[in-house]
């Protein structure tokens, strides 16, 4: 293990060290999974006190949450990447060289690396911050424990990946790339990002319509990248067919438009997000995360499209 750690410390001085992309890479993995927990024990909206002992309390164990998780998740990631890299490094790993250049490949490595451990990844990736952190929230908030080692988990398996994409460069290897659809410019052959916990795959595609199936990620399913959370149908409509329907009567587009001088209206993009209710799904999904979905979805239409966002309808 001294030697896998020796090697983790050279690579993240390679490849990680002034590296902005990095920081702004593992910062905004740590700060998703911070607003996520923090909403699941409700420190982050507004409350009143009965006294200002209880605000106190509240106010210091907030702040003693802000201190502790970030550098409990960092540690979890580093001890991640470790783990990647020994897993690579076991003399059982066979990996060929033309999976390092198959976009779906990554896919696989949170399945492989938790099968060929002996313990949970949780209890693998523990450090003293991780259990600092632990301990606290453990004896502060209710009902915190499942979700907190859950997370630190999935932020090991991040590092994990990363260790496998280092691999890949170190070997002067790159993902291939892919066809994207007409309409939103998204890889047809392979999963992609929506938040850290959740990705996408296109199920149908047109030139003004296209359907995407939203999957919990699979560092939190492992063998399985498919298990849906939501459906997202988007349709792209131009401000001439609009008026055209709206002349004619249509009834869905009078109660969107009906208000609106015909010369006043644009090309629109609706976006349609039906969720499923799963017996199986890792974990519930609420508030701050799915807020954090309908959020990534627009931007990253709004990228992709060049769409201005006032010429969105989230239905």
């Amino acid at each position: 293990m001294n030697e896998i750690i020796i090697e983790s410390k050279e690579r993240f001085a390679k490849y990680c060290e002034d590296n902005l992309v990095f920081e702004e890479r593992i910062n905004s993995l740590i700060n998703y999974y911070f607003l996520l927990l923090a909403d699941r024990v409700n420190i982050l909206q507004d409350r009143e006190f009965s006294n200002e002992v209880e605000e106190k309390k509240f106010k210091n164990d907030r702040k003693r949450f802000e201190t502790l998780f970030p550098a409990a998740a960092k540690n979890a990631f580093i001890k991640g990447y470790q783990l990647g890299l020994e897993f690579l490094r076991h003399p059982e790993t066979m990996i060929p060289e033309n999976l390092f250049t198959n976009p779906n490949f990554v896919q696989d490595i949170p399945f492989a690396i938790v099968n060929a451990a002996e313990f949970g990844i949780y209890e693998l990736v523990r450090t003293d911050e991780t259990q600092e952190f632990s301990v606290f929230a453990v004896r502060t908030y209710e009902e915190i424990k499942p979700l907190m080692e859950q997370i630190f988990s999935e932020i090991a398996l991040f590092g994990a990946e990363m260790a496998l994409e280092h691999e890949s460069e170190e070997k002067g290897l790159k993902i291939e790339g892919g066809k994207t659809t007409t309409l939103t410019n998204v890889p047809i052959d392979r999963l992609f990002t929506i938040t850290p916990s959740v990705t996408a795959n296109v199920v149908h595609a047109e030139k003004t319509c296209e359907i995407w199936s939203l999957n919990w990620n699979v560092k939190l399913t492992l063998d399985s990248p498919f298990v849906e959370l939501a459906q997202v149908t988007i349709v792209y409509k131009e401000k001439t067919d609009i008026q055209k329907k709206l002349q004619e009567g249509f009834l869905y587009e009078q109660s969107l438009f009906g208000s609106m001088p015909l010369e006043e209206i644009q090309d629109r993009l609706e976006v349609r997000v039906k969720y499923n209710l799963l017996d199986h799904a890792p974990r519930s999904l609420e508030g701050f995360e799915i807020e954090s979905i309908l959020t990534e979805i627009l931007k990253k239409l709004q990228v992709e499209m060049k769409v201005p966002f006032e010429n969105m309808v989230l239905l």
